[in-house]
């Protein structure tokens, strides 16, 4: 993956792991799979990075979009046309101590509004131009009520606010400088995301704050210590919504258990068939306990109404199939519709909007 680029402007504004798959599940009576809560910080699919700004996100919650003290740029130019639907912004005049809106072309708006704490409000239509460029400085964030066509550059180093109404589509790129964690997003992104470069803590990968563990990446034996609080949570969130039982029968998975589960489907299949549908130990999504088998590991899941219902809803409550039928030759595992991964549920929309698998949508090999 090539090096990202730096920021030079501001803004003011797992798997057959187990034995699941087509044959049962070998350790589905383990221990290991019960519902338990991970207590360890390591145990979170977030971590914050060190250039991360914690003031963005108190700001946030400081301020709303009503917010009565706008202050309009005076640089707003106003379009000769009353039909212009968009507004176009420049990279020129976007700066950390004006508006966005200074960089506006438009009929006259209010828009984007300033807000207090260094937040930004766009509410109406924009295109950002190619070539052009919009940087959401380190303490600043940009929250959008509407639609953005991204045929340029967006740097989020601060904070993105995407609302449930808000858009962001083009031929442009979403530069993620941090961590995913510094975008909520509840509303859409076709545009293509650049993640930030693997950074490894503790023996551990993350990409944007997000743990990874595949063939490429590994866990240190002693990493994990049980099923995490919020997958559990979301679980248990699925289920009172759609109706299915949706039980766990395999949830976490430690590194000795792994090598049991490994060593039996390579006595039975041959390592090299086992590769395509079980985890070496240390690559389990498992042993992270932010992943889960649901229901059945048999191909037959896949045609039940409640396969289905999982696969269109679990990016809602924070999940995503983590082993896509169409994905295959990239996650270098079978397709698994009974695995899903907890990532939260503003990245796991970005990964479910994008229409990639984690390895895709990470930038990463599988």
């Amino acid at each position: 993956m090539n090096t990202k680029r730096g920021i030079a402007a501001v803004c003011a504004a797992a798997v057959l792991f187990s034995g699941c798959g087509n044959n049962s599940n070998p350790d589905a009576n383990s221990s290991d799979n019960s519902e338990v809560y991970m207590s360890s910080s390591s145990s979170s699919s977030i971590v914050e990075s060190s250039t991360s700004s914690s003031s963005s996100s108190s700001s946030i919650s400081s301020s709303s979009s009503s917010s009565s003290s706008v202050e309009t740029s005076s640089s707003v130019e106003s379009s000769s046309s009353s039909s212009v639907e968009s507004s176009k912004i420049s990279s020129s005049s976007v700066a950390s101590s004006k508006p966005v809106s200074s960089a506006v072309e438009s009929r006259p708006t209010e828009i984007p509004d300033i807000l207090p704490e260094n937040i930004s409000e766009i509410n109406e239509n924009i295109v950002v131009e190619e070539n052009d460029e919009i940087r959401i400085e380190k303490d600043s964030a940009l929250r959008l009520n509407s639609e953005m066509e991204l045929n340029g550059d967006l740097y989020v180093e601060g904070r993105l606010i995407i609302e449930e109404s808000a858009k962001i589509s083009g031929t442009g790129i979403l530069h993620v400088a941090n961590s995913f964690d510094d975008i909520d997003c509840k509303g859409t992104v076709t545009a293509k995301i650049d993640a930030p470069e693997p950074v490894e803590i503790d023996g551990v990968t993350y990409v944007g704050g997000v743990l990874v563990a595949n063939k490429k990446y590994a866990l240190p034996k002693n990493f994990g210590n049980g099923l995490s609080k919020e997958l559990n949570t979301a679980v248990k969130a699925m289920r009172a919504d759609s109706g299915f039982k949706m039980p766990i029968i395999s949830g976490f998975r430690s590194y000795a258990t792994q090598e049991k589960v490994f060593a039996n489907w390579c006595a039975k299949d041959g390592e090299e068939v086992a590769r395509t549908y079980s985890a070496v130990p240390g690559t389990s999504e498992h042993q992270t306990g932010l992943a889960a088998d649901i229901t059945s590991c048999m191909a037959s899941y896949a045609k039940t109404a409640e396969a289905k219902w999982l696969a269109e809803n679990c990016y809602k409550y924070g999940c995503i199939i983590r082993y896509p039928a169409d994905k295959v030759a990239i996650t270098g595992y079978i397709y698994e519709p009974w695995h899903i991964r907890y990532l939260g549920k503003s990245t796991a929309k970005l990964v479910h909007d994008s229409g990639l698998c984690l390895e895709e949508f990470l930038e990463i090999d599988g």
